[in-house]
């Protein structure tokens, strides 16, 4: 059982995810990324690998004026994105997060899993999410055919 925050979840931020995506395949042998249509809100192209039961993802931007196309333009090239930490009561984390005036730019809310990314203003370094899953060793990011 999750006792307390996991880092379940990296995201690199690159220019060209086909290519990083690529060059992490050869690097640690991984099998083909899942590819998450559901980033294409957020403006961008994605691949997440399995790492036992935790996950490498790389985004990039897909069009013009994303959040992640300036923070590639801030560092100056590809490198860190996003922490993405599960934790056991995602309900008592929002309400803690939300007591230290700390900004939400994103939540989502399905009966399998659960997300909210914290303004990066307000957790400088990265975008922080702190996520919930049920069962807690699934994990829907990782895409359909995932088994934990």
């Amino acid at each position: 059982m999750l006792s307390g925050p996991r880092l379940r979840q990296v995201a690199l931020v690159a220019r060209d995810c086909g290519q990083v995506a690529g060059q992490l395949r050869q690097a640690f042998g991984w099998p083909p990324p899942f590819h998450d249509p559901g980033v294409g809100q957020f403006g961008l192209t994605n691949a997440v690998f399995a790492a036992g039961d935790t996950f490498v993802e790389v985004v990039a931007p897909a069009q013009p004026e994303t959040t992640a196309g300036r923070y590639l333009e801030r560092r100056g090239g590809d490198g860190g994105y996003m922490a993405i930490f599960q934790v056991p009561d995602l309900a008592a984390a929002r309400r803690r997060v939300a007591g230290l005036g700390v900004r939400v730019v994103w939540t989502a809310d399905r009966p399998d899993i659960a997300g909210t990314h914290l303004h990066p203003g307000d957790v400088p370094g990265a975008i922080v999410s702190l996520d919930w899953a049920a069962p807690e060793q699934s994990w829907r990011w990782a895409g359909p055919s995932w088994i934990g």
